[in-house]
């Protein structure tokens, strides 16, 4: 009988959102050849290729983007259950971050809680933007960060401009591609005046798939502005959309001095881009 290990969907998920396995690896504190390991043992376990290498950059097939989709409700059933059975032990750090963030940010977060609380383990969960207020809500995560309205209690961390990208060497003429929703990115997408004359081609679950597609010439999209560097994009000359607000929520269970060391050295990561 197949089965899938939740560890190797944690996996396939951060390699989603990263857009990449070495983003992953770092963002969940493996090494590379482990995250690696991990995608390879589920397309054995399930005889089809999920990710396809083209350059430097990776994509999914389409049934890794099927399997993502799944992945996301399987491991989010997963972690409810056991912390409803069991709840989380006692010292585990549970941070849940948005899907969107980039892997300095989730650097920082991981290097800040390290240092401060060298004794716990820290456990990071990756979803969308409306898991992420379930968190909050729901008081299961420590550290919750994401872009837009996360409740009373969030503390702004600053603006993170956005900025149209296109296929390096594509038409610039054509539709717009755009995260499935609900999704606070695609929001702005949609409301920005370069999208008023502009159809959307293709809704996409994940960061990889996203860029996968654009790289085609299929479309544009607008992302955090620190996807400059990314292989085959280049950045368009458009009107952006306004800058999405990063915010962070913090339990009781994270010290005062520890919250502001994470959300001012946040700050800084944003600043600099």
């Amino acid at each position: 009988m197949t089965s899938l290990e939740i560890a190797e969907l944690r996996s396939l998920i951060a390699v989603a959102a990263f857009a990449g396995v070495g983003r992953a690896a770092r963002a969940l504190h493996l090494a590379q050849p482990t995250v690696s390991a991990h995608l390879r043992r589920l397309e054995s376990a399930l005889g089809v290729p999920l990710v396809e290498r083209r350059g430097r950059s990776i994509a999914f097939t389409t049934a890794g983007e099927s399997l993502v989709r799944d992945a996301h409700r399987i491991v989010a059933l997963h972690d409810e259950a056991v912390d409803r059975l069991v709840g989380t032990p006692s010292d585990d750090i549970v941070v849940a971050s948005t899907d969107m963030a980039n892997a300095a940010v989730v650097q920082t977060v991981s290097r800040v809680l390290s240092e401060r609380h060298p004794e716990r383990r820290i456990r990071f969960r990756f979803h969308r933007t409306d898991s992420l207020r379930r968190f909050v809500r729901a008081h299961s995560a420590d550290v919750v960060l994401g872009y837009g309205d996360l409740g009373t209690e969030r503390i702004d961390i600053g603006p993170v401009p956005l900025a149209w990208f296109g296929a390096a060497d594509g038409p610039t003429d054509t539709g717009l591609v755009v995260f499935s929703p609900p999704c606070t990115l695609r929001d702005a997408i949609l409301a920005a005046p370069a999208s008023v004359t502009r159809p959307v081609v293709r809704e996409c679950l994940d960061l990889s798939s996203v860029l996968a597609t654009v790289r085609t010439g299929a479309g544009i999209t607008a992302l955090p502005a620190f996807h400059r560097n990314e292989s085959r994009l280049r950045e368009l000359d458009l009107p952006a959309p306004p800058p999405l607000p990063l915010t962070m929520v913090a339990s009781a269970r994270i010290p005062a001095g520890t919250r502001d060391a994470l959300a001012a050295e946040l700050r800084r990561v944003v600043r600099t881009g």
